[in-house]
């Protein structure tokens, strides 16, 4: 499976879009559109940026798509948008580039800290990565651009990769969700086949999968 052409990463300086430099440019257009039609007020008010790796985007082609973003309430961060680059997603091997190994998906990367349980009718959404120190209970709802790690039980609703991102991942160390969905897949597993042991899911192809999750893997 090739490179995904539009990606969404939250990072502690707002939200970066990430476009792949070798495919057309009415491709790369067409995909952004999509992935904000389907997440639909989700990254309103969010600060954006463009990345497109070690090319620029022509100043046309670049205002395009912040209108396309402007459109869905978002908000360019062109002042920090080489600051953004520079430290996060330099493909320079000099530097440490904040990139997710696939045992710790946000491993470097900003990501937002629920210090507590969250029960039935509470729900946390943010562009980035989530990390819950607690249990996510039937009736919540954790909603996540990046990946999810949950430190106790997960028996609610969880998104992750919700602007379209297909790396994106859920982790807990009790893995038994009411529903779970990875970018634009959704999955309801039947109650009484899950084992809540500590298990990690991802997207294989079409499908999302579960797996024992290792930690150094």
């Amino acid at each position: 499976m090739g490179r995904e052409m539009v990606v969404f990463k939250g990072t502690r300086n707002g939200l970066v879009i990430v476009l792949d430099p070798n495919r057309e440019y009415e491709e790369i257009r067409n995909t952004l559109l999509k992935k904000m039609e389907s997440a639909k007020g989700f990254f309103k008010g969010a600060k954006f940026s463009f990345f497109n790796g070690q090319q620029a985007i022509p100043e046309n082609q670049k205002s395009e798509l912040e209108n396309i973003c402007r459109q869905f309430g978002l908000v360019p961060n062109a002042e920090e948008e080489q600051a953004v680059l520079k430290t996060c997603f330099s493909d320079n091997s000099s530097r440490q580039a904040v990139t997710a190994p696939k045992a710790v998906p946000f491993s470097g990367e900003a990501a937002y800290l629920v210090k507590r349980s969250l029960r039935s009718g509470q729900r946390v959404q943010y562009p980035g990565h989530v990390v819950v120190l607690g249990d996510i209970h039937p009736g919540a709802e954790v909603v996540s651009g990046g990946s999810v790690m949950v430190m106790g039980s997960c028996r609610g609703v969880v998104h992750a990769g919700a602007g379209g991102d297909r790396s994106a991942k859920v982790i807990a160390l009790r893995l038994a969700p009411t529903v779970i969905c990875i970018a634009d897949r959704r999955h309801a597993p039947e109650r009484d086949r899950q084992t809540p042991r500590p298990r990690l899911a991802r997207l294989s192809g079409q499908e999302i999968v579960f797996e024992e999750y290792q930690t150094g893997r």
